[in-house]
């Protein structure tokens, strides 16, 4: 009989570690890092005398967090040049090493514009000058990832514009990639076509609802615009609650407004879904 209550005892607590195990693992259980990163730290300045006779300072930086091993430890080559090509904007002719330091040599670039040519003597009689006017600006890039589990990865970019130690712009992009397929999820990955209507109305009212107004004219009056036209932009990212839309400056409120973001929790976009849906893996 004893034996009988021994056995019983210890099929009633594998039964419960093998349900236990199946919850840990089951829809938006698996929390260990989809992807390990490494972080690359570059920098580049350079220095002229513009066409007006003042000297133009800029310094660049970029701190990169990049895919260097999948989950479990395997390669990431698949996963570096899509990275390349999405978050650090190159062709793909470039390595993985050579895009990142691109993204320095295209911040320092878009200045080109104040670089007007100068002769040798009036650039000696500038540096010469003792009321020498300097400009600076500083451009810096951070990338780094905000969401990294149930197979999918989320990669932030921060890039930021500094004219004379004064902000000037700052820009939050969000790219996600699927571990399973290896794929760049754009809003196809997410929601039916037909549905596109439906998430677009619940952006807008919970943008009506965050900001605790009842109609677009209000919004109007705090700086937002065309919010009757708003988008399901690929400007998104993922985190325990639901999708988070992040909207540049200008493109859904005017600049002082700064980046609107706009979460929908993932019970509300359930009926959206398209077949095979990353959502369906997140909560």
């Amino acid at each position: 009989m004893m034996k009988v209550k021994v056995f019983t005892f210890f099929i009633l607590l594998s039964a419960t570690a093998l349900l236990f195990s199946c919850g840990k693992g089951g829809k938006g259980g698996d929390n260990s890092p989809a992807v390990t990163v490494k972080t690359e730290q570059l920098t580049d300045n350079s220095s002229f005398v513009t066409a007006n006779g003042s000297r133009c300072t800029i310094t660049a930086t970029a701190t990169i967090d990049y895919p260097v091993a999948l989950a479990g430890g395997a390669s990431a080559d698949s996963l570096q040049r899509l990275f390349a090509r999405y978050v650090l904007e190159s062709g793909d002719s470039l390595s993985l090493k050579d895009a990142m330091r691109q993204v320095v040599s295209n911040s320092m670039h878009q200045y080109d514009f104040v670089a007007e040519p100068v002769s040798d003597d009036e650039k000696m009689e500038v540096e010469e000058s003792d009321d020498l006017n300097v400009t600076k600006y500083e451009t810096s890039t951070r990338i780094t990832p905000v969401y990294n589990k149930n197979g999918v990865v989320t990669f932030e970019r921060v890039d930021v514009v500094k004219k004379n130690d004064k902000a000037s712009s700052e820009t939050h992009r969000y790219y996600s990639f699927d571990m399973e397929s290896m794929t760049y999820i754009d809003v196809n990955r997410l929601f039916r076509d037909d549905a596109l209507g439906d998430v677009c109305q619940l952006l807008r009212q919970q943008l009506l609802a965050q900001n605790k107004v009842e109609g677009n004219e209000q919004l109007n009056d705090l700086g937002y615009f065309n919010v009757e036209n708003i988008t399901v932009s690929r400007n998104f990212y993922f985190n325990d609650d639901g999708v988070t839309w992040s909207y540049l400056p200008n493109e859904l409120a005017v600049e002082a407004v700064g980046e609107p973001q706009i979460t929908i929790p993932y019970g509300d976009l359930k009926p959206s879904l398209c077949e095979n849906s990353i959502l369906e893996r997140l909560y």
